[in-house]
């Protein structure tokens, strides 16, 4: 399990998705591979222009979540699995 070593925003292709992990939080087990992108400390307007720069992907239009706790990820997690409803 992969804990986020500081607080930043990961972006994971497959689903797509942007998160904002918190220090010590694990990241979310799911499908794809979890990229971080950028500290955080960057507003998500911020976040977005260098997603789009590095990678040409709109993350202006995919689901963002920020993921403070180990709850959290279990929320998102559920939401996101092949019977959750997203």
């Amino acid at each position: 399990m992969r804990r986020a070593l500081k607080t930043a925003y990961y972006l994971n292709r497959t689903l797509p998705r942007l998160v904002l992990v918190g220090r010590g939080v694990r990241l979310p087990n799911t499908a794809g591979v979890w990229i971080p992108v950028s500290d955080g400390e960057k507003k998500r307007c911020e976040v977005s222009r260098i997603v789009f720069l590095a990678h040409r992907i709109d993350a202006d239009r995919m689901p963002y979540t920020a993921l403070l706790t180990d709850f959290d990820v279990d929320q998102l997690e559920a939401a996101i699995s092949p019977s959750g409803s997203e």
